[in-house]
């Protein structure tokens, strides 16, 4: 049955994952596979990086931990979301850490541990991004709260970057330096913190000062930039397209879609694609952008539907069965760095918006 496809490349997530491991050097590396790792499929990311040595795994949700540990997968998961009753088996199974984002958030722990069965967290300090994270000023009472509480082990510290990839770095700088003071803190209070971190892709880009000794790269573990322009180390691991199932000659004054967005000037020949918005396809594409067939490209006419699209293929030899790529490919118009300026999104969006009824097909090439 012809339906939309998403072809995930492995061995780019791999070149992709060495390319990031040479930036940092020793940092050990947490990938953050959380939104089904950005769209790529969480379990299937996860066993590759597994087995070429990454260090761990950042999710979002205890769903996202469970899915991890049902898999297989060996290696430490950080839980970057709030610690809930609902989780803490997950926190006991000694694989998974919790972050502590709230000083409350101790003595909830201590309830359900002890000292000879720790429960190992990270401690987030919110050093300006204002979102999840203990507050700055009280990071020398919660940390003198920890290093009195044996049913919790501190493994690291963490903070997150608000502004990272922005070319002005003047707030980033103010973070990084409240950080190292935290991190001076953390040297002195709870001497047995292993790991640092604060860097996110942007930081592992271009700011080599905030690796530390732990890095969490993201969006560039799949092959993406969050700076606004492609990186030359990295190859786009999910490659976007649809296949063609209709293709038919309309009149000129003959409308295309919902809200006849289109109406065409002349005799023309369309195709349609099998891809919509349910897939991920964003509805800004409609009478915008275009697809790539066979090393050329075709407007995308019409509104975007639920399941369909319409793109002009003017005389060339269009067949039902043949691929439209939306993203993923080599040069601007279908790179999603690009796509992300020209339509005023993030590529974030696009990669996460790719449904689960769109095949993933994994790739090792």
């Amino acid at each position: 049955m012809l339906q939309p496809e998403a072809d995930i490349y492995l061995n780019h997530l791999k070149q992709n994952y060495f390319a990031i491991k040479n930036m940092v050097g020793d940092a050990k590396i947490m990938a953050v596979i959380k939104a089904n790792a950005y769209g790529h499929g969480a379990v299937s990311v996860a066993h590759v990086l597994s087995d070429i040595g990454v260090h761990g795994f950042c999710v979002a949700l205890g769903s996202e931990a469970m899915e991890l540990l049902n898999a297989g997968i060996q290696e430490p998961i950080l839980h970057l979301g709030k610690i809930t009753s609902k989780n803490y088996t997950l926190y006991k199974s000694g694989q998974v850490r919790c972050s502590i984002n709230s000083i409350n958030d101790v003595p909830e722990l201590k309830e359900y541990a002890s000292p000879n069965s720790p429960i190992f967290s990270h401690l987030k300090i919110d050093t300006g991004m204002g979102r999840m994270g203990v507050c700055l000023e009280k990071t020398k009472s919660i940390m003198q709260l920890l290093a009195d509480t044996p049913e919790i082990r501190v493994e690291g510290v963490y903070s997150h970057f608000a502004t990272a990839e922005e070319k002005n770095t003047q707030f980033r700088d103010q973070q990084l330096d409240q950080f190292r003071k935290v991190i001076k803190l953390a040297n002195e209070i709870l001497p047995e913190t292993h790991y640092f971190h604060i860097a996110n892709s942007s930081g592992i880009l271009n700011c080599a000062e905030s690796h530390f000794n732990m890095v969490r790269p993201g969006i560039s573990l799949y092959g993406v930039s969050p700076l606004g322009m492609p990186h030359n180390k990295l190859k786009p691991v999910m490659k976007m397209k649809a296949p063609v199932v209709l293709v038919k000659k309309i009149k000129a004054g003959d409308s295309v879609g919902y809200s006849r967005l289109y109406t065409a000037e002349k005799d023309e020949k369309i195709a349609l694609l099998q891809a919509g918005y349910a897939d991920g396809i964003p509805t800004e594409f409609s009478n915008s952008g275009s697809v790539e067939i066979n090393g050329l490209y075709y407007p995308i006419i019409g509104k975007v539907s639920m399941d369909l699209i319409a793109i002009n293929c003017n005389e060339d030899a269009i067949k039902d069965g043949d691929e439209a790529v939306f993203w993923g490919g080599e040069d601007e118009k279908t790179q999603l760095e690009y796509l992300a300026v020209k339509y005023k999104k993030i590529p974030y969006e696009f990669l996460t918006g790719v449904s689960a009824r769109v095949a993933r097909n994994l790739i090792n090439e």
